[in-house]
């Protein structure tokens, strides 16, 4: 690895493309990239197959990487989003929480997504611990307002069950749901219980309860109800998309063109959705990909070696070579 890491050459420009790599010598760039950068980095792809690639690339050289996936757009205005992938997403925005540097890889919807401001999102968390006086319907209601929803019993993560003084949740990121008892208002115990057999698996003293959505606003609403295209009508504050929650990251496109032309195809995409069956709606679904703006940017082609706006010496040429696979009789 290290005599690897010796032959790649990193190079601290605001503006520079790289052509010529395959995706694992890419990786390992990125990886000698984020050893000598100070800084957070996020990856563009054109589609998600392209970034879970990439991710399972990367995976190899450092565990700091995050996929922040999204489904396509006629999927994310349909009730047939997919629960995984808002999981994976509401799991990395919560890694972004973290001071330590990330690699962040996602894919033009997932660029694009409207997002809750970070300070709200971070004001969304809630902190429980025995002995607190919490009023048990208020927090109740902060539960549904950060997306829980009521269930009769509790089995799988993002529900929320209510029986008298006693409340029970499976929060993001538990493998356990836990449960809260209450005498008037103050929380008496937490327990973590096994959601199968509701038996008690251990005693806690205090629990952190993530946000289950990313529809966050200051009036009081039902979550499941809501749209992200809506979120920045009824935010108060700025909406945000996943590269602000990053300090000043470093963006990498892999074959921005192509990106482009995704791009181009989707607003034509929308265009024809909202004529024929969102009339009502006259707003912005998601963010423009030239409202989104970058400090320090690298282009990586694997398509062409031509990067529109950049000249010869902010371009570097690999020039790696495939080895052919061996396909003869190995006797």
């Amino acid at each position: 690895m290290n005599l690897l890491n010796d032959l790649v050459k990193v190079n601290n420009e605001k503006e520079q493309g790289l052509v010529g790599l395959n995706d694992e010598f890419f990786s390992l760039y990125v990886n000698k990239l984020f050893e000598t950068q100070e800084k957070d980095i996020i990856i563009v792809t054109p589609t998600l197959f392209e970034a879970n690639l990439l991710t399972n690339y990367l995976s190899s050289y450092t565990n700091k990487i995050h996929l922040f996936p999204m489904d396509d757009f006629l999927t994310s205005e349909s009730v047939a989003m997919s629960p995984d992938l808002k999981i994976t997403r509401l799991e990395t925005l919560n890694k972004t929480l973290s001071p330590t540097k990330k690699i962040i890889i996602t894919h033009l919807n997932g660029y694009l997504r409207y997002l809750p401001n970070k300070d709200k999102y971070k004001r969304s968390i809630i902190e429980l611990k025995v002995n607190q006086e919490y009023p048990r319907e208020l927090l109740i209601g902060k539960l549904i307002e950060i997306g829980y929803i009521k269930e009769t019993i509790v089995t799988k993560t993002g529900e929320l069950g209510i029986r008298g003084f006693v409340i029970d949740i499976f929060p993001i990121e538990n493998i356990h749901p836990i449960r809260i008892e209450f005498f008037g208002d103050e929380i008496e115990s937490i327990r973590v219980f096994d959601e199968e057999t509701q038996k008690t698996i251990q005693t806690i003293d205090c629990c952190t309860i993530l946000p289950n959505t990313e529809f966050l606003i200051d009036d009081f609403f039902d979550s499941s109800n809501n749209k992200q295209k809506y979120l920045k009508q009824l935010s108060k504050e700025p909406i945000q998309s996943i590269s602000e929650y990053l300090e000043n990251p470093i963006t990498i496109f892999k074959n921005y063109q192509q990106i482009k032309v995704s791009y181009e195809n989707q607003l034509q995409q929308i265009f024809e959705y909202q004529s024929d069956r969102d009339i009502d709606f006259k707003d912005e679904y998601m963010f423009k990909l030239e409202d989104i703006k970058v400090d320090q940017v690298i282009y990586y082609n694997t398509i062409n070696n031509i990067i529109e706006n950049l000249n010869s010496n902010q371009i570097i040429n690999f020039n790696i070579k495939e080895i052919n696979n061996f396909n003869e009789n190995i006797e």
